[in-house]
């Protein structure tokens, strides 16, 4: 038992805290880097479709660099339209896609510093 001036409810004044819930440094690292990569995942995916005109992306590498304090490393499969077929202006009753390889580099705040082509994969 408390003694009497530790009781917690000791004086007409006394306003009783709420506990205070401590969050392991870990959990609140995986609860920030799940978030981060969704975050990351829709920030390529605006990018490939925005700019680069992708009809269907497949993120097949993502990654934080430094746990996202210094960005985002991703991969991507695209599927863009074939600018060869295009060029011909043959009336097509479907458009022609083709599949591209990009890397992409995310700023931590999302924005991208660099991508680039990488080539068909050689499985």
């Amino acid at each position: 038992m408390l003694p009497k001036n530790e009781h917690p409810a000791h004086g007409p004044h006394h306003q009783q805290k709420a506990p205070m819930i401590k969050v392991a440094p870990a959990a609140h690292q995986v609860t920030t880097l799940t978030g981060g990569v969704s975050a990351a995942r829709a920030a390529v995916q605006q990018f490939l479709a925005t700019e680069l005109g992708a009809r269907e992306i497949r993120i097949t590498k993502i990654a934080p660099q430094d746990h996202g304090l210094d960005g985002w490393a991703a991969e991507a499969e695209i599927l863009v339209p074939n600018l060869e077929v295009k060029m011909l202006g043959l009336p097509l009753t479907q458009e022609v896609l083709e599949c591209e390889h990009y890397a992409i580099e995310l700023e931590p705040d999302l924005s991208v510093r660099s991508y680039g082509h990488l080539g068909p994969e050689s499985d």
